[in-house]
């Protein structure tokens, strides 16, 4: 897990409205807390669980039974083999889910302290220009296209504040954590350790898709060996070879379809990971340039209408950075569904 790198808060005499004027009676969760609960609550990971428990049932009492036949007795193994892949297939699902939401309502809390801080900047940009307007500075439709732009602005906060409570609301149902559950940020990332090879190796038994393929195959292959002998149709012993062949083909094309997926899915976490880095370089550039123009304000070679505009910048600077660093975590869930095994760090060993 890498730590996050964070830009400290900087207090101004601009400074932002809070994020949420309630936030400090909502309750706060971690990403980990969050997936947690869905893992806990979440209704296909109780679905998964109580189907390998009845197919495990079924299997031992197959297994058991003297008077079952060979093709009954692999049924029931395949059918716990794939209920075992099925729930963890189920689990992280649920896992991609549950991150993909938190960051969904992180983003739009941090979308709520943005757009407060580009109202703040029109609002500026209003008295400005009413100002100027007064000596003569300035034209009435310049005041207009100011007050147009703050009336933009004021709507997509209201907007941005909307769109928490929605977010919220979704991870809570989600997660069955309480309603006006927020996101306490990310304060470290995973790293994508594993090479494609690593992924590959495996990959047939992790996902559902295959191992479905597999157990087809197996059964068909069973009722070729059952039906070769002396004493069963030829014509049967044609069909159960032609279905053999199909399930061949069937596994080839899931194999297929598996590899391809787990490569699309790992190329895209890798250019997430390399698009934090050229987010985080320009956040870094955003912050220096506001701290060369506070200097500025300090010896008054600027004014403090030039420095809340770098303040915007820095700010739009460090939401970018967010939206990448969260496409790294979502990419990465992603790639664990694609691999069939957890690659986020988080929930543990599903």
């Amino acid at each position: 897990m890498s730590t996050v790198n964070r830009t400290p808060t900087l207090t101004l005499a601009l400074g932002l409205a809070l994020l949420v004027p309630t936030a400090a009676a909502q309750t706060a969760v971690t990403v980990s807390q969050a997936v947690q609960a869905a893992l806990t609550n979440g209704t296909d990971v109780r679905t998964a669980q109580a189907n390998l428990e009845k197919a495990t049932a079924a299997n031992r009492a197959a297994q058991a039974d003297p008077s079952t036949l060979a093709a009954a007795k692999l049924a029931a193994q395949n059918g716990q083999t794939l209920a075992t892949v099925g729930l963890r297939a189920a689990r992280l699902a649920t896992l991609q889910s549950a991150v993909n939401a938190y960051t969904a309502l992180l983003e739009a809390q941090e979308n709520v302290e943005l757009q407060t801080l580009q109202t703040q900047v029109d609002q500026k940009a209003v008295q400005v220009a009413q100002v100027k307007l007064s000596v003569s500075n300035a034209t009435p439709l310049d005041v207009q296209k100011a007050q147009n732009t703050l009336a933009g602005s004021t709507q997509a906060l209201a907007d941005a504040r909307a769109q928490v409570n929605l977010a919220s609301a979704k991870l809570a149902s989600l997660t069955g954590l309480p309603a006006g559950v927020r996101a306490a940020g990310l304060t470290s990332l995973p790293t994508l350790k594993s090479t494609l090879a690593q992924l590959r190796s495996g990959l047939d038994d992790n996902l559902s898709s295959v191992v479905g393929a597999q157990n087809d195959l197996a059964a068909a292959q069973l009722n070729v060996k059952l039906a070769d002998n002396d004493f069963t149709p030829a014509r049967t012993l044609g069909d159960a070879r032609t279905a053999l062949a199909n399930a061949q083909r069937t596994l080839d094309a899931a194999q297929k379809n598996a590899g391809n997926a787990l490569s699309s899915a790992y190329q895209t976490a890798q250019n997430a990971a390399e698009q934090l880095k050229v987010a985080a370089s320009r956040e870094a550039a955003a912050l220096k340039t506001y701290n060369q123009d506070a200097a500025r304000l300090r010896s008054g070679t600027i004014s403090a209408v030039d420095l809340q505009q770098s303040q915007l910048a820095l700010k739009q600077a460090q939401y970018s950075r967010l939206q990448a660093q969260d496409n790294v975590l979502e990419t990465l869930a992603a790639l664990s569904v694609a691999a069939g095994q957890n690659l986020t760090g988080i929930g543990g060993t599903l």
